[in-house]
This record gives structure tokens, sequence and C-alpha cells, in this order.
């Protein structure tokens, strides 16, 4: 019960306290997962249960475009289980921080679920991102979150509810892979890279609206777990339904770019925030929809550039159709990221990895126009 307090006043809530059960020895199910060219496509457990909890909190009001708003079975069944926990602690700590600005919202809860393991504590084989838990708080408000959630999968029956649906989430593993086709995408955005990763995998989430968040977490050696968490584009027959083969190409090209791009923008900082100036030039349509922040309208603007480029690698209609949709979002200086890309491509004698061609596309941003 001590501890509980202690959790408690780290979490910031009332002190109405109902009895807690141990936690202890909880730990949770195995992900349903299939492999599929090198990508790991399926349902993960911790991230299931933060978009449960998400969904009876108040989240879905505070942001409605990113919850899942349709009648589907598996929704209704969350529904009917987990609702009478919507007041539980664990639901509340999230409403606090999630009204808070950079803090439990958008791509954080997933996020920061991904550095839990299976016991709900952090992953001690991983480097700390201080980023994500700086979202959940800091590491004392993270680890009284995860604590609290913890209890609540406990007192729920989230580990019976998951066994019970796990053949549903197989069907949307299935589903994935066959949009996903027989293109080994991992090669390809290796081989634009010049660098490879430690592992790809595409993380299906029913309860999330049409989004996708781009995550990695990076080892000692340097080398990352990517992940792309994504919820359902529509649902079909009252079931989620993820994607055809050309919604789920553009989003493994964009979302798996993210880990690949961020940490060169991180590594050529100082380059990158003397041309900050130019953020209030960029079209208000991309300030709003795209990035936020300058940091953020590089990373975007880089990666929606290689996309479209790889997008004219499959046909000139494909790529007719990728370069209107990112200049109709505000993606301004395009045309000469395009030109920076093709001479990259021309030149991989000189320049073998993306990291080395770096600071010289950098230099479009002097003038964005």
């Amino acid at each position: 019960m001590k501890r509980l307090l202690i959790i408690l006043m780290l979490s910031g809530l009332p002190f109405t306290l109902p009895a807690i059960t141990s936690t202890n020895d909880f730990r949770l199910p195995e992900p349903v997962i299939l492999e599929h060219n090198r990508i790991t496509v399926g349902v993960f457990p911790q991230v299931e249960l933060i978009s449960i909890v998400q969904s009876i909190s108040k989240y879905p009001q505070t942001f409605p475009f990113l919850m899942a708003r349709d009648s589907s079975e598996y929704r209704m069944d969350a529904a009917r289980h987990f609702g009478p926990y919507s007041d539980h602690p664990a639901a509340r700590m999230l409403d606090r921080l999630s009204l808070q600005p950079g803090m439990m919202n958008f791509s954080a809860p997933s996020n920061i679920m991904l550095l839990a393991d299976e016991s709900l504590c952090v992953r001690s084989d991983i480097e700390t991102d201080e980023f994500v838990i700086r979202r959940a708080g800091g590491p004392d408000s993270l680890m009284a979150f995860l604590e609290l959630l913890r209890d609540f999968a406990i007192r729920s029956s989230f580990s019976e509810f998951f066994a019970e649906h796990k053949e549903f989430y197989r069907s949307l593993a299935d589903q994935a892979v066959t949009s996903i086709g027989t293109a080994n995408y991992i090669a390809e955005l290796e081989n634009f890279y010049g660098s490879s990763q430690r592992s790809y995998n595409i993380v299906l989430v029913s309860l999330y609206g049409p989004v996708g968040f781009g995550n990695s977490l990076l080892h000692s050696d340097q080398k990352r777990d990517i992940y792309n968490t994504m919820g359902p584009r529509s649902a079909k027959d009252g079931r989620p339904f993820f994607g055809d083969e050309e919604y789920l190409r553009h989003m493994i090209r964009h979302e798996f770019s993210h880990p690949f791009i961020n940490p060169l923008t991180e590594k050529y900082w100082d380059t990158v925030k003397v041309y900050s100036a130019n953020y209030e030039k960029f079209p208000e349509v991309a300030r709003k929809n795209v990035c936020g922040d300058w940091q953020e309208c590089i990373n975007e603007f880089m990666i929606r550039a290689i996309t479209t480029h790889l997008a004219y690698n499959d046909s000139e209609e494909a790529g007719n159709k990728a370069y209107a949709r990112e200049k109709s979002r505000g993606v301004s200086c395009l045309d000469e990221l395009l030109k920076n890309i093709r001479f990259f491509e021309s030149e991989r004698d000189s320049f073998p990895t993306f990291d080395l061609f770096y600071p010289t596309i950098l230099k479009v941003f002097q003038d964005p126009d």
C-alpha cells in the first residue's frame, strides 16, 4: 500500500485509493506476429494495452482524429470489457498528461509503450530515449504510469481479453501481409540510405484512427529496431482494414524512413539550426498539417521528397501522384529536394550513404521558397 501511495503521489492523482492488486509477477502475453520479407507485422500487447486505456479515457474527445470512431465488432468488444475501468488511475493519469502540450499525445503513448518489456518495466537492453521519456513527464512519472498500467491490466483481465482475440489479431496480420505483397521494401530502403537497421516492425492498432507513427529503439551497437505503429485506414464488413498495397507501400517507405533521417538531422543540428528562421517561409498548410517546428519540417520534407523519388522509381504515374500529394500538403521545396536526390543517386561512388550527402542536401533549406 505504501508503494502505491508513492506512485499515486508521482502521478498527480487524488488520494482516493482503491485496493491495488500485487503486480510483482505480471507478464504480458506474447505478441501475435508474422514475418514477411524482413518485416515483422502484427499486434504487440503493450501497444494494444495503451490503446485500450486511451479508448476508455477522455483521449478520444481530446484527440478525436487519432482514435477509431467506427462500430467494428472489436471496438465494441473492447468497450464492453474495459469500459467499467474508465475511472482507473491509469486512465486518469493519461488524461492529465495528454492535455499538456508536447506530452502524452499524438505518437507519445505508443512510443512510450515500446520502451516497456513484458513486465511493463523500462527495457534495459536499449539506450535511453530522453525525448520519449520527457513526453511521459520524466523518469519518475513514466515508472508511475507503467505501474498503474500493470494494475489496470491485472484488474481488467487484459491478458485474458488478448488471448480471446488472438485469432482476430492473426487475421489482421494476415490481411496486412497480403496487402504488402511481394516487394522487398527493406532492401530498397537499405540500398537507398546505404545503411541497415536491426529490425523492422509494423504494429497494428485496431483502436487507432487512420494514423501512422514512426519510432525506433537504439541498441548499444547503434543499430535500431524500427517501428511503424498504425491504425486502420477504414473498416470493411465491420473489421479494421489497414490499407491496400499502394497505401502500405507509402506508409512503409515513409515511417521506416524516419529512423534513418531523424538521427541525421540531430547529427547535423548545428547546420540545421542556422536556417531555422526560414520556418516561417513554409506554407501555412505545411506548418499546420505536416510539421510543427523547424526540426520536424526538415525531417518531414526530406522524407516526403525521398518517398516521392521512390514512387517515381515505381512508375511515372505513381511518382506524379506522390508529387501532387506532397505539393498539396505544402512541401514547397520539393522540386529542389528531388533534384538533389537524383544527383545523390547518380553519384553513389562519392556518396555511398545518405549520411555523407546530408550536409549537401541541407543547403536546400537556406532558401526553401
